[in-house]
């Protein structure tokens, strides 16, 4: 990210991309892939794998950061940075009737990379010493945006958490040592009550908009601890992690065996 704050969006059908199985909820029933049940939404979230469908996402970023003033107007109507170009880079889009409606974006840091593809390293010098000491490849979860044209607070509500949730399934399915998040201070105690998270980063100018913003890390276990006993939409089951890894298998594959080859997902 350059993430902007997280807190503030969340108050204000593309055949190119890859649905995962996502079911934050505790009704058992199996879902239909892609879908929410039990949140009265049905999102389905993809990973974009096109030129069309990225542009669409940036499209969406743009006017949910120009509805909060933090970027200014371009010709383009388009929001985007260095890092979406990165091999390591994902980008997350939750759709309703194949409408892209709100995104996140998820970076790796993998054991043979340094910190530069993680988009907050420029802005925090802690992230050197964190990369050094890491037991595991790194994740920053940034650039959060919800259409602005969605009012209802309940509606972006569901919303945010079915993005931050995504963000947490695909760094577990990536066997994530430490999750990076950045947001304002006044915000970080959502995430230090809700998932255990510490802040690592003082208040830094990181963009868009001006603004100071901390930079938070936990890891997976952390989290799960206080998503077992904070709220169940948090759970994660078997079949998501395995469509996650489907959906993640070239950010997944310097991890694999020299023999072992992935065939072309995405």
């Amino acid at each position: 990210m350059r993430c902007g704050p997280w807190w503030d969006l969340l108050w204000m059908g593309n055949a190119m991309s890859n649905a995962i199985a996502f079911r934050p909820s505790q009704n058992r029933r199996m879902p239909a892939a892609g879908q929410i049940n039990g949140t009265g939404f049905p999102f389905d979230i993809r990973v974009a794998s096109s030129d069309a469908t990225r542009k669409e996402i940036f499209a969406l970023r743009y006017r949910a950061y120009r509805a909060l003033g933090y970027v200014e107007e371009n010709t383009d109507a388009t929001f985007t940075d260095a890092n979406d170009a990165l091999n390591s880079t994902f980008v997350f889009g939750a759709y309703v009737d194949n409408v892209c409606i709100g995104t996140l974006r998820v970076s790796f840091s993998q054991a043979h990379q340094d910190q530069s593809s993680l988009p907050c390293a420029p802005y925090y010098p802690e992230v050197a010493d964190l990369k050094c000491a890491a037991l595991g490849p790194l994740v920053e979860m940034s650039r959060l945006a919800v259409d602005p044209a969605f009012t209802s607070t309940s509606f972006r509500t569901t919303l945010f958490a079915a993005l931050v949730r995504a963000g947490f399934l695909a760094a577990q399915a990536a066997d994530v040592s430490t999750i990076l998040i950045a947001t304002k201070p006044e915000f970080s105690r959502f995430y230090q009550y809700m998932l255990g998270f510490k802040v690592i980063g003082q208040p830094a100018a990181y963009p868009p908009g001006d603004h100071r913003i901390v930079l938070l890390a936990g890891s997976f276990s952390q989290a799960e601890l206080r998503q077992s006993a904070q709220n169940a939409f948090f759970k994660i089951t078997e079949e998501e992690i395995a469509s996650m890894k489907a959906a993640l298998g070239p950010a997944l594959a310097p991890q694999l065996p020299a023999p072992l080859k992935i065939a072309a997902g995405i």
